[in-house]
């Protein structure tokens, strides 16, 4: 474990604010669909801090925003332009023009944590014809000449027939006012390619794709398990791709056309590693054609378009609106969470939270977190934010579906549903396996009800264990844990994908296979509807 440490520490480490702007713009798109009730709104895959707790009102008199219908929603800004419509942050009405392109900046909104920007493009070109927008150089400078980072994504909007996005940078504003410059250079539109290739689809098979974004793929492995196809592939890319071009296979077979989530997998190359699973059994993969599909830069407009503006934080220091909650003792024994406050920010509504649980006694995980306010069911999410540097504060985050000049009376109540228990014992559930051997043995342990099944054999110098289980509600073993002559033993680690197959696999070197080995099923997870509760705040 400690040369895994090590390893670790001297591994070059992504840009985890970019990371999470893709993941923001990704989790926006899979919520495009979701509705819920009488009034909707939408979650952010992106925790806001509230290391300060404080709203920013930029004080500026100005008509109702937008004199342009824009749908803020489509790209996931639809939270920002209710704050700005309550008289929470700054409306501008600043443009700047390059190359043909007029970018606009339509307002401004801090929480002292994030500030959050709306920005708007008109173009004489037609838009439709492109799947994706980036402006490629974005940066804001403070009076005081110091810069930072911006991160940012576009979207058409067809009923505007703009260019919108929401772009996001620290909150240096706090409670003064200040002057910044914002500035962003060259606008990229991008296309989707779909590439039909040639090839047996077996592991060991080189394919060139002739273009220069992703000249070549090699086919790692292919495995079938449970009528679903594993594919795993290495596609050649440069070092600063990390996967932008979203590239993946796509499976046609006589019928119809089957996607499937791609996961880019550590790897020790620049090559990107990628693991899909698709629905098909093997049959179906051998008779299917295989066709490569990623985004490609189809346009570029150089230009530099440039804002200066000044915002007023007078009012950082006082805070919009937090209270104290209390925990009922059922609440907490079922889920293992403790309330702790309830904060109500320009950006959102945030339950901050303390986890309680353990893995011997059970870790609960809600896949579904719901907050009925006023005549609203909103949709949100968990997420975990650094309060102090090395400390986490966890927190259910929702977007507010309106705004509320009296917090303190709108009624709320928590609903959690969809539990799923992740544990580890270690104290128990132990079962002793014959002697390994190339050839496949089998054994079973009942564990929380749950039947779970291994199958272990020696492959090399290894010891493989598979498990798997067909008890409704099981959800899987994620890592299984050895013990010989008393001393716990965890597997290597191995790259996983996102989607689950049904059959965990864990690989053991070095294992003394004359010695008592025994098994336990390590980290599993199991469904627990007992465990759904609603709460009122």
């Amino acid at each position: 474990m400690n040369r895994f440490i090590e390893k670790v520490k001297e591994t070059p480490q992504p840009d985890y604010d970019l990371m999470w702007t893709a993941i923001e713009k990704e989790a926006h798109n899979r919520r495009v669909n979701l509705r819920t009730f009488q009034k909707t709104t939408r979650q952010r895959g992106k925790v806001i801090p509230i290391s300060i707790v404080f709203s920013c009102f930029l004080l500026v008199a100005i008509p109702v925003f937008a004199s342009v219908t824009i749908d803020w929603e489509r790209i996931g800004g639809g939270n920002v332009a209710k704050a700005l419509n309550n008289g929470i942050g700054q409306q501008y009405d600043l443009q700047s023009s390059s190359s043909g392109v007029t970018m606009n900046l339509n307002g401004v909104v801090t929480d002292g944590e994030k500030m959050k920007m709306l920005i708007s493009l008109d173009t004489s070109f037609d838009l439709k014809q492109y799947t994706g927008f980036a402006t490629e150089i974005n940066t804001m400078k403070s009076e005081n000449g110091s810069k930072m980072k911006v991160y940012g994504y576009l979207g058409y909007d067809p009923t505007s027939q703009k260019l919108i996005g929401v772009y996001e940078t620290p909150d240096t504003l706090k409670d003064k006012t200040k002057e910044y410059s914002f500035e962003a250079q060259n606008l990229i539109l991008y296309r989707d390619r779909e590439l039909p290739l040639n090839s047996n689809h077996q592991a060991g098979d080189t394919i060139v794709t002739g273009v220069a974004q992703y000249p070549s793929i090699r086919i790692e492995s292919v495995r079938q398990d449970n009528n679903q196809t594993v594919i795993r592939y290495k596609v050649a890319a440069s070092p600063s791709d990390f996967g932008r071009g979203n590239p993946h296979l796509v499976v046609q077979t006589s019928e119809n056309e089957l996607n499937a989530i791609p996961t880019i997998l550590p790897s020790e190359d620049k090559d990107l590693l990628i693991e899909q699973v698709f629905n098909m059994t093997k049959a179906e993969w051998t008779d299917a054609n295989i066709h490569f599909s990623y985004i490609e830069e189809a346009k570029q407009i150089l230009g530099t378009w440039k804002f200066d503006f000044k915002a007023d934080g007078q009012k950082a220091s006082e805070a919009l609106y937090t209270r104290k909650l209390l925990t009922r003792s059922e609440f907490q024994k079922k889920s293992a969470i403790t309330l702790e406050q309830l904060v109500i920010t320009p950006l959102d509504v945030q339950i901050l939270i303390n986890e309680e649980g353990s893995l011997k006694n059970g870790i609960v995980h809600y896949n579904t977190a719901q907050l009925a306010i006023g005549d609203s069911i909103i949709t949100g999410g968990r997420n975990l934010k650094e309060d102090l540097p090395g400390s986490f504060q966890h927190l259910i985050q929702f977007e507010s579906p309106e705004w509320y000049k009296n917090w303190s009376d709108v009624p709320m109540k928590l609903i959690l549903k969809d539990a799923v228990v992740e544990k580890r014992d270690t104290t128990k559930n132990w079962i002793t396996l014959d002697k390994p051997k190339q050839e496949k043995q089998y054994t079973k342990l009942n564990v929380d009800g749950f039947e779970i099944q291994f199958t272990y054999y020696t492959e090399g110098e290894s010891l493989i264990v598979e498990s798997h289980s067909e008890s409704p509600g099981f959800r899987g073993v994620n890592q299984t844990t050895l013990r010989i002559n008393g001393k716990e033993v965890v597997p290597e680690i191995t790259p996983k994908g996102m989607v689950s197959i049904g059959i965990n696999i864990d690989s053991y070197s070095g294992i003394p296979l004359d010695e008592i080995i025994e098994l336990n099923p390590g980290i599993y997870k199991y469904t627990d509807p007992d465990r759904d509760v609603e709460v009122e705040l």
